[in-house]
C-alpha cells in the first residue's frame, strides 16, 4: 500500500461525529452539534480484543500515521470547516507507552506548532505510564479512557489480559488530575453493551459511582455490533432500545440525581424496554405519586413523567400567579399529556 492508499484508506477507516460537548444527553432544540474528526494515528495492534476489527489476528488493511502528518490531515479538514475538533486515540503498537507518546506528540504540534485552539479529545491507552497520562491535561480539552466492561469477569471473556484493574485505577488517576488540572469537557468513559451477560443494573451501578466519586462528565454506552473477521461476528447486535433505555437511566443519574437501585428492571437485571426509564420509575415508586404541582420542590416536580428541569421551572413560576387547578393550566406552558397521571393540585 502506497502513501496515497494508505491516507485513503485512513480517511475511510476515521469517523466524522457528532459530539456533544455540553452535558446533556440530548441536545437542545436549536442547539449546535459539533462534528468531530475521529481517528486512532494507527490500526497496528498488538492486542487480542476480540470484539475489535484492529486486534492482532484481524487481516484488515493497517495503517500508521506521524504526528505531523495526521496533524496536517485534521488541519486541512479544520480550516474548511468540515469539522470542529479531534478525537485522537490510536491502537497499542508496540507498546503503551510509545503509542501514548505518539498521541501526545500529535497534541503538542497542534496546539505549539501550528497554534490550534480548538477542541481536542484525546484518549488513555491501557497501561501507560501515569506522567504520560498528566502531561495530557496540558493540550486536552477532554480526555477519556475506555472501561469496556462493568466488571473483570466480563471483560475477561473478551480480553487476553487481566485489564480492568488497570482501566479503573488510570481512570481514578484522570479524576485526580482533573482536579488539579482541570479540563473543560471533562474526563469520560466508554462501556461495550452486549457483548457478555452483564446487566443494566451493574452497568448503572458502575456509571452512578463514576459520576458520583469520579465526577465523569459522561459515560457512554456502544451498542455491540458484531464485526466480520472477528471472533464474535456470530454474536447477536445489542438491541437499540437497550442502549436508549441505558442513556435514559444515566441521564437521569447523572442530571437529576436519580439512585440506580429506583429503577424497575425485569427478573435479570435489565431495564424493561416498553416503557421510558422515568415512567417505569414512576410504575414502580406509584407510593409517592401523585405528586402535587402546587406544593412540590423542583427535585420532586422532575420526577413526574414528562417534566423536566425546564418545564419543573416553569411550573415554580406558573406557582406564582395563584394556585394550579386544571391540566389544561400547565398544557400551555408545554406540559405533555402522559405527566397528567402522575401529579394532582
Amino acid at each position: 500500500m502506497n502513501r496515497e492508499e494508505r491516507v485513503n484508506f485512513l480517511l475511510q477507516d476515521a469517523e466524522i461525529e457528532e459530539d456533544i460537548i455540553t452535558n446533556s444527553l440530548y441536545p437542545a432544540k436549536g442547539r449546535e452539534v459539533t462534528p468531530i474528526f475521529k481517528i486512532l494515528l494507527t490500526n497496528l495492534c498488538k492486542e487480542v480484543c476480540l470484539y475489535c476489527k484492529n486486534n492482532l489476528h484481524s487481516n484488515c488493511p493497517r495503517y500508521k500515521l506521524e504526528p505531523l502528518k495526521l496533524s496536517k490531515l485534521f488541519l486541512n479538514l479544520y480550516n474548511r470547516k468540515v469539522v470542529k475538533g479531534l478525537f485522537l486515540s490510536s491502537s497499542i503498537y508496540k507498546n503503551p507507552d510509545f503509542s501514548q507518546k505518539k498521541i501526545l506528540e500529535t497534541l503538542i504540534i497542534l496546539r505549539k506548532k501550528f497554534g490550534y485552539q480548538g477542541y481536542i479529545h484525546a484518549k488513555v491507552l491501557p497501561g501507560v505510564d501515569f506522567s504520560l497520562i498528566e502531561k495530557l491535561f496540558n493540550y486536552a480539552d477532554r480526555v477519556s479512557i475506555n472501561l469496556e466492561a462493568p466488571a473483570q469477569k466480563y471483560l475477561s471473556k473478551i480480553c487476553e489480559k487481566n485489564l480492568y484493574d488497570d482501566l479503573i485505577k488510570r481512570l481514578r488517576y484522570l479524576s485526580k488530575i482533573n482536579k488539579i488540572k482541570r479540563v473543560k469537557a471533562g474526563i469520560t468513559t466508554q462501556l461495550v453493551v452486549g457483548i457478555n451477560e452483564e446487566r443494566d443494573k451493574e452497568i448503572l451501578g458502575l456509571a452512578f459511582y463514576l459520576y458520583k466519586e469520579l465526577n465523569l462528565s459522561r459515560v457512554y454506552y456502544k451498542g455491540f455490533e458484531p464485526i466480520k473477521g472477528t471472533p464474535l461476528y456470530e454474536k447477536e447486535l445489542c438491541n437499540p432500545w437497550r442502549i436508549k433505555r441505558l442513556y435514559e437511566a444515566d441521564f437521569l443519574i447523572r442530571d437529576y440525581n436519580f439512585d440506580y437501585k429506583d429503577f424497575l428492571y425485569d427478573e435479570r437485571g435489565n431495564l424493561i424496554l416498553n416503557r421510558d426509564v422515568k415512567e417505569a420509575y414512576a410504575v414502580k415508586k406509584r407510593e409517592i405519586y401523585p405528586i402535587n404541582v402546587n406544593k412540590a420542590k423542583i427535585e420532586e416536580l422532575i420526577k413526574i413523567p414528562g417534566i423536566g428541569k425546564k418545564r419543573g421551572y416553569q411550573i415554580l413560576s406558573l406557582r406564582k400567579n395563584g394556585r394550579i387547578t386544571s391540566f389544561s393550566q400547565l398544557e400551555k406552558i408545554g406540559i405533555p399529556k402522559k405527566a397528567q397521571e402522575w401529579l394532582c393540585y
